[in-house]
Protein backbone atom coordinates (compact mmCIF):
# COMPACT_ATOMS: atom_id res chain seq x y z
CA UNK A 1 0.00 0.00 0.00
CA UNK A 2 2.87 2.60 0.68
CA UNK A 3 4.30 1.82 -2.69
CA UNK A 4 1.11 2.37 -4.66
CA UNK A 5 0.54 5.78 -2.63
CA UNK A 6 4.36 7.00 -3.34
CA UNK A 7 3.78 6.38 -6.98
CA UNK A 8 0.35 8.52 -6.34
CA UNK A 9 1.85 11.26 -4.00
CA UNK A 10 4.91 11.45 -6.44
CA UNK A 11 2.59 12.67 -9.34
CA UNK A 12 1.25 15.18 -7.10
CA UNK A 13 4.30 16.50 -6.17
CA UNK A 14 6.28 16.75 -9.45
CA UNK A 15 3.44 18.35 -10.89
CA UNK A 16 2.85 20.86 -8.36
CA UNK A 17 6.88 21.59 -8.01
CA UNK A 18 6.75 22.02 -11.92
CA UNK A 19 3.84 24.05 -12.35
CA UNK A 20 4.79 25.99 -9.04
CA UNK A 21 7.51 27.41 -11.41
CA UNK A 22 5.18 28.85 -13.83
CA UNK A 23 3.11 30.78 -10.99
CA UNK A 24 5.56 33.21 -10.28
CA UNK A 25 7.77 33.38 -6.64
CA UNK A 26 5.56 35.07 -3.30
CA UNK A 27 8.26 36.68 -2.34
CA UNK A 28 7.36 39.63 -5.18
CA UNK A 29 4.25 41.92 -4.03
CA UNK A 30 2.17 43.01 -7.31
CA UNK A 31 -0.72 45.37 -6.45
CA UNK A 32 -0.62 44.52 -2.32
CA UNK A 33 -0.96 40.88 -3.17
CA UNK A 34 2.00 38.33 -3.31
CA UNK A 35 2.43 36.32 -6.51
CA UNK A 36 2.64 32.37 -6.63
CA UNK A 37 -0.95 31.84 -6.84
CA UNK A 38 -3.12 29.59 -9.24
CA UNK A 39 -6.11 30.79 -10.77
CA UNK A 40 -7.22 32.90 -7.73
CA UNK A 41 -6.16 30.05 -5.10
CA UNK A 42 -3.59 31.75 -2.83
CA UNK A 43 -1.09 28.87 -2.95
CA UNK A 44 1.74 31.93 -1.84
CA UNK A 45 4.76 29.45 -3.56
CA UNK A 46 8.11 30.19 -3.99
CA UNK A 47 10.67 28.62 -5.76
CA UNK A 48 12.33 27.17 -2.39
CA UNK A 49 8.39 25.67 -1.95
CA UNK A 50 8.97 24.26 -5.61
CA UNK A 51 12.24 23.02 -5.05
CA UNK A 52 10.64 21.35 -1.86
CA UNK A 53 8.01 19.66 -3.79
CA UNK A 54 10.41 18.54 -6.34
CA UNK A 55 12.46 16.81 -3.79
CA UNK A 56 9.87 15.41 -2.04
CA UNK A 57 8.10 14.10 -5.26
CA UNK A 58 11.28 12.16 -6.70
CA UNK A 59 11.36 10.71 -3.19
CA UNK A 60 8.03 9.51 -3.46
CA UNK A 61 9.01 8.72 -6.80
CA UNK A 62 11.98 6.53 -5.33
CA UNK A 63 9.94 4.54 -3.38
CA UNK A 64 6.98 4.38 -5.35
CA UNK A 65 8.90 1.77 -7.76
CA UNK A 66 11.73 1.20 -5.19
CA UNK A 67 12.16 -2.58 -5.42
CA UNK A 68 12.28 -3.51 -1.35
CA UNK A 69 8.91 -2.78 0.07
CA UNK A 70 10.70 -2.78 3.60
CA UNK A 71 12.91 0.38 2.51
CA UNK A 72 9.99 2.03 0.46
CA UNK A 73 7.91 1.85 3.48
CA UNK A 74 10.27 3.43 5.35
CA UNK A 75 11.06 6.15 2.55
CA UNK A 76 7.23 6.84 2.72
CA UNK A 77 7.38 6.75 6.75
CA UNK A 78 9.58 10.01 6.62
CA UNK A 79 8.41 11.82 4.13
CA UNK A 80 5.04 11.49 5.62
CA UNK A 81 6.70 12.61 9.11
CA UNK A 82 8.49 15.53 7.11
CA UNK A 83 5.27 16.39 5.55
CA UNK A 84 3.60 16.91 8.96
CA UNK A 85 6.29 18.67 10.46
CA UNK A 86 5.51 21.12 7.05
CA UNK A 87 2.12 21.25 7.76
CA UNK A 88 2.23 21.77 11.70
CA UNK A 89 5.20 25.01 11.09
CA UNK A 90 2.53 25.98 8.41
CA UNK A 91 -0.45 25.87 10.87
CA UNK A 92 1.95 28.05 13.24
CA UNK A 93 3.13 30.44 10.60
CA UNK A 94 0.37 31.05 9.04
CA UNK A 95 0.70 33.61 5.84
CA UNK A 96 -1.51 36.30 4.72
CA UNK A 97 -3.09 37.38 1.94
CA UNK A 98 -0.75 39.90 1.06
CA UNK A 99 2.19 37.22 1.84
CA UNK A 100 3.78 38.83 4.46
CA UNK A 101 5.22 36.29 7.01
CA UNK A 102 7.34 33.56 5.90
CA UNK A 103 9.90 30.95 7.22
CA UNK A 104 13.25 30.78 4.91
CA UNK A 105 11.20 32.34 2.33
CA UNK A 106 8.75 29.74 2.61
CA UNK A 107 5.07 30.78 2.68
CA UNK A 108 2.33 28.45 4.35
CA UNK A 109 -0.87 29.96 3.24
CA UNK A 110 -4.12 27.62 3.93
CA UNK A 111 -4.24 25.28 0.91
CA UNK A 112 -0.45 24.33 0.98
CA UNK A 113 -1.00 23.19 4.60
CA UNK A 114 -4.06 21.26 3.85
CA UNK A 115 -2.04 19.00 0.92
CA UNK A 116 0.92 18.72 3.64
CA UNK A 117 -1.25 17.31 6.56
CA UNK A 118 -3.25 15.46 4.26
CA UNK A 119 -0.39 14.15 1.96
CA UNK A 120 1.54 13.47 5.40
CA UNK A 121 -1.00 11.36 7.74
CA UNK A 122 -2.35 9.16 4.41
CA UNK A 123 1.75 8.35 4.11
CA UNK A 124 2.48 8.15 7.58
CA UNK A 125 -1.19 5.42 7.42
CA UNK A 126 0.03 3.67 4.41
CA UNK A 127 3.69 3.21 5.95
CA UNK A 128 2.34 1.56 8.71
CA UNK A 129 -0.73 -0.36 6.91
CA UNK A 130 2.19 -2.09 5.29
CA UNK A 131 3.78 -3.15 8.58
CA UNK A 132 1.00 -4.23 10.20
CA UNK A 133 -0.12 -6.77 7.14
CA UNK A 134 1.54 -10.34 7.37
CA UNK A 135 4.33 -11.21 5.34
CA UNK A 136 2.78 -13.56 3.20
CA UNK A 137 -0.13 -10.99 2.20
CA UNK A 138 2.59 -8.59 0.78
CA UNK A 139 4.09 -11.45 -1.15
Amino acid sequence: MARRFAQLAAVVFLVAGVAGFFTGDASHLDGGQAGGNFDGVALHLTYLRDIVNLVVGGAFAYAGWYPRPRGARILVLALGALLLVLAILGFALSDDDAGTRSFITLHFPIAMNILDLTAGVLAVLCALGDAAEPAEARA
